[in-house]
């Protein structure tokens, strides 16, 4: 029954899939990459023209500079980027190194310079902005959208499990502790819910799916504010925050094993990392008090906003969206606007300049078959703008 529950959630990714396109041993194992399709011998040869999410053609230059680019950060993104790392290896031979550390660890990377790139599902707080200021100004650019669900291990169910807010809120600060208490049970009604004590698994590292997850709990949930931020909506939300109770696990990928290896276990994860784990996840009640199941077709409601902020720094949680998802979130690729200052040569900017470009257009084919939104046209004209922005020294890297 357990996975019977499983394998219907899979089902419904696979057919949202098909229509949302364009919209937007112990250990756990991420999505596995698709077979890239073949490139055209005019991309192979170094550049050439393609359409993007839209249909729309548009042209990239493949610049390979030394071959390689170096990013690090976010787990929650860590299938698809490295899907489209893949893919632009074979498409025009620079090699994407990623290394899936956690958007905080990726944030301090960037700043560092490190790497060529951070990505974070969390947008830069004024205080990241500050701590890299002596290395300029920061471009972030969203790449993908996703859903972070309440992924559980509980056996004996014969069905996937629905929870209000409350319940949400109510098992995450310890006041809820058994599987079968009178809350859960008001809300799955037939299901016989084990007395089986309810264990936490949360991140232990600075993360920006604790990021998405604690803003949610901090919209929906006052006592989750006054408990855990001591009034302070400020402090109950972020990519580190002071957990009343539970386990600690680092990355998506130690969550996921932390829930898989304990019966009861109770954690949040991004939704492609529970798929493709056969973990079982919930599905919440939005603010309209709609059950949602997070399908692609509910990450793109709650995605598709009617416009979006000029620096692109936006939260998606609790949407107004009838049919949306609630615990949504977006992951930005981060870079500086002016490359001449962070990194050796003009030939590794361009390199980098083109492959966030491919990224935001032929990459996003890769988004929806791993679980993953793709870019919306209102958000993309955005995405290209801010693309563009990036420069050597003044001079703009993208005609």
């Amino acid at each position: 029954m357990f996975i019977m529950a499983t394998s219907r959630r899979i089902g419904a990714f696979a057919l949202a899939a098909a229509f949302v396109v364009g919209a937007c041993s112990s250990s756990a194992t991420a999505a596995p990459a698709a077979s890239a399709a073949a490139p055209s011998s005019a991309a192979a040869a170094g550049g050439g023209a393609s359409a993007g999410p839209s249909g729309a053609a548009y042209t990239y230059r493949c610049s390979k500079g030394d071959g390689t680019l170096n990013g690090a950060g976010s787990t929650f993104i860590n299938p698809l980027l490295s899907k489209m790392a893949g893919d632009y290896n074979t498409l025009c031979g620079v090699q994407v190194n990623y290394q899936s550390i956690g958007s905080g660890g990726g944030v301090k990377a960037w700043q560092q310079n490190t790497v060529d790139f951070g990505a974070s599902d969390a947008y830069l707080a004024d205080s990241d902005m500050a701590a890299a200021a002596a290395n300029g100004t920061p471009v972030e650019i969203p790449v993908t959208f996703g859903a972070v669900v309440v992924a559980y291990n509980l056996s004996g169910l014969s069905a996937p499990l629905k929870m209000t807010p409350d319940v949400v809120a109510g098992i995450f600060l310890g006041k809820i502790t058994k599987w079968n208490d009178p809350a859960l049970a008001a809300v799955n009604p037939g299901v016989n819910l084990p007395s089986t004590a309810i264990s936490v698994v949360h991140r232990s590292d600075g993360s920006g799916t604790n990021s998405i997850f604690t803003k949610y709990l901090t919209a929906v949930s006052p006592d989750w504010v006054n408990v855990v931020g001591a009034g302070d909506p400020t402090k109950s939300a972020g990519k580190t925050v002071a957990w009343p109770l539970g386990q600690g696990a680092s990355g998506n990928e130690g969550v996921t094993q932390g829930i898989t290896g304990t019966d009861g276990a109770v954690g949040y994860i991004d939704v492609a990392y529970a798929i493709q784990n056969h973990v079982p996840f919930a599905d919440i009640q939005n603010k309209s008090g709609n059950f949602i199941t997070p399908t692609l077709a509910a990450v793109a409601e709650a995605a598709n906003l009617p416009s979006y902020p000029s620096d692109l720094r936006f939260d998606l949680v609790n949407t107004d969206a009838p049919q949306g998802y609630p615990i949504c979130g977006t992951t930005w690729i981060i870079v500086y606007r002016d490359l001449s200052k962070v990194l050796k040569s003009q030939g590794r900017a361009n390199s980098l300049v083109d492959f966030i470009w491919w990224a935001i257009h032929a990459g996003q084919a890769d988004a929806a078959p791993l679980d993953y939104g793709s870019l919306p046209p209102n958000l993309l004209a955005q995405d290209e703008a801010a693309v563009k922005s990036i420069n050597w020294g003044g001079t703009p890297l993208l005609p």
